[in-house]
């Protein structure tokens, strides 16, 4: 699917959006859902979205671009730990990183917010389904996920290793 599908829905000299048009708009809705069933989890809005998801949802390729944003940092961090080999612990890693990405998103620090913003603006960026620079995304999942952010993910992948480990070694204690 990609961004421009949206393009449609949102014709500028026409009265704006407002969230309840957006959320009783069938075909909105209908594509909302598959983007989120395609990257396995909710990619809500975010950027403090308590005190101004109005103001968000009032500016349709603002919002766009943040759910492509959310959806390409999704990827890109699954394709990062995948490329670390961490066999079966992948998953789990994968599913605490988004956490804390929607962490990020939800309540941004102004840094984070400040890299947000300027990648937002970026046109070239939001062509496609996925943003494709991987430099960029890396840039700011450095900047997205902190030190202590990656220790969580590697204690929690750590913790899922050793409980499949213990539970091979119980199994085969009872099959020996």
């Amino acid at each position: 699917m990609k961004s421009e599908e949206f393009d449609d829905e949102y014709i500028p000299n026409q009265e704006p959006a407002t969230s309840m048009n957006l959320f009783l708009n069938e075909e909105w809705l209908r594509k909302s859902i598959q983007v989120e069933e395609e990257v396995g989890g909710n990619i809500g809005a975010g950027l403090d979205s308590g005190s101004s998801f109005e103001q968000l949802l009032l500016n349709p390729e603002l919002f766009y671009r943040l759910k492509t944003l959310r959806i390409s940092l999704n990827r890109e961090v699954r394709l990062l730990l995948k490329d670390w080999n961490l066999g079966t612990a992948t998953s789990i890693a994968s599913a605490t990183a988004r956490e804390k990405l929607l962490e990020r998103f939800r309540l941004p620090t102004s840094t984070v917010k400040e890299h947000i913003q300027t990648v937002l603006q970026r046109d070239e960026l939001f062509g496609e389904e996925f943003i494709s620079n991987h430099q960029v995304l890396r840039e700011l999942l450095g900047v997205m996920l902190t030190e202590k952010d990656w220790e969580m993910i590697a204690s929690v992948a750590a913790d899922s290793l050793k409980q499949q480990i213990m539970q091979q070694v119980l199994v085969e204690r009872i099959s020996a």
